[in-house]
């Protein structure tokens, strides 16, 4: 009788195993053998392997299939393009016309449509920005144009304050459109015709000098003229506000007959009054209210004064910009009527009439 062999030792349950895994081999414990992992890239400039985001940051960047979208940028006014029914704005948007290619002139007024210019900076002669375009970098842009002399804005304004009917629109807060006729006997143009009288410039490569990020900026350029038609002055070395200063000034030295340069404020002497000492405001607190007796010996005629408004021309231009009324004309039109009223004795008022 043969005796059977020996039945092998079972071998030891490892801990946390389950019964269906009693003979299958175990699991491997060592990870992926050594000769299985690729050692690093070395990168021969960092003499180390790049880190992950140096790794990412090599990847040149795509452009992207619609302009990145830009929260806060200058955009225009309204939805349809810029308002080109003052013709300032026609005037600078016909430079742009003629010399942009078509396709990156109606890119341009896309990208002002949206809003792609993340800052427009205005200045004497020099518009600049960046504009938002499909990379992640925003193009830097400059639009330079020459500025005028002093000598040369001198005889602008001699110009101007010899032109009653050019005087008249600018002191109204308009801007003539022959305004290039005060400008032209000195050899100067206020607005760019040529292509040579504005230096574009533009970080991008598109390869063309009127690319789409400047065509921006003119678009906002114009959208400006069409509310504010003195920023071409601005732009041209003179702030409007100045220049509309100095002609109300000149005008009225020319009336007055005053020497240039002079301010022409209207300052009345009334004897008895004006060369009298007043007496310190802590004495006067009992009385400070009351007129006194010296009233009736106070001389003062009614008279028309020397210069017209004195007092309107003393406050200047009106502190509300935009308004859509002429503050100016009208108070000056109220003090008129109470002038008339005070030289030709005063009439009685509606509620004196009727015993109210």
């Amino acid at each position: 009788m043969t005796a059977s062999p020996p039945t092998p030792p079972t071998p030891p349950t490892p801990p946390n195993s389950r019964p269906g895994d009693v003979g299958k081999p175990a699991p491997r414990t060592g990870g992926r053998p050594k000769s299985a992992i690729r050692p690093p890239m070395i990168d021969p400039r960092l003499g180390r392997a790049p880190r992950p985001e140096q790794r990412l940051a090599a990847m040149p960047p795509k452009p992207t299939a619609k302009p990145r979208k830009v929260y806060g940028g200058v955009k225009l006014k309204g939805k349809d393009g810029p308002d080109v029914s003052a013709w300032s704005t026609q005037r600078w948007m016909r430079l742009v016309e003629l010399n942009a290619p078509p396709e990156q002139l109606t890119e341009g007024i896309q990208y002002a449509r949206l809003g792609q210019a993340r800052n427009l900076d205005l200045n004497a002669g020099l518009i600049a920005g960046r504009v938002q375009g499909r990379m992640p970098d925003a193009y830097a842009v400059a639009i330079r144009l020459p500025t005028f002399l002093p000598e040369q804005w001198e005889q602008v304004l001699s110009t101007m304050t010899d032109q009653a009917r050019y005087a008249a629109s600018l002191l109204s807060g308009e801007l003539p459109p022959n305004i290039e006729d005060l400008f032209a006997p000195a050899g100067l143009k206020l607005f760019p015709t040529e292509p040579s009288d504005l230096a574009v410039t533009c970080k991008c490569d598109v390869g063309v000098p009127w690319c789409k990020h400047v065509c921006c900026l003119m678009t906002l350029i114009a959208d400006r003229l069409s509310t504010d038609p003195f920023l071409i002055f601005t732009l041209r070395g003179i702030p409007g506000s100045e220049l509309v200063e100095r002609l109300r000034q000149r005008r009225s030295a020319s009336a007055a007959r005053l020497p240039v340069g002079a301010a022409p404020v209207y300052l009345p002497d009334v004897p008895g009054l004006s060369d009298s000492v007043s007496a310190p405001l802590e004495a006067s607190m009992s009385n400070f209210w009351s007129a006194g007796p010296a009233l009736e010996h106070l001389q003062l005629p009614i008279e028309r004064p020397e210069v017209s408004h004195p007092l309107l021309r003393r406050l200047g231009p009106s502190p509300f910009d935009g308004a859509k009324f002429p503050l100016i004309g009208l108070l000056s039109t109220c003090y008129e009527m109470v002038g008339q009223d005070a030289l030709h004795g005063g009439r009685p008022c509606e509620a004196d009439e009727v015993g109210e």
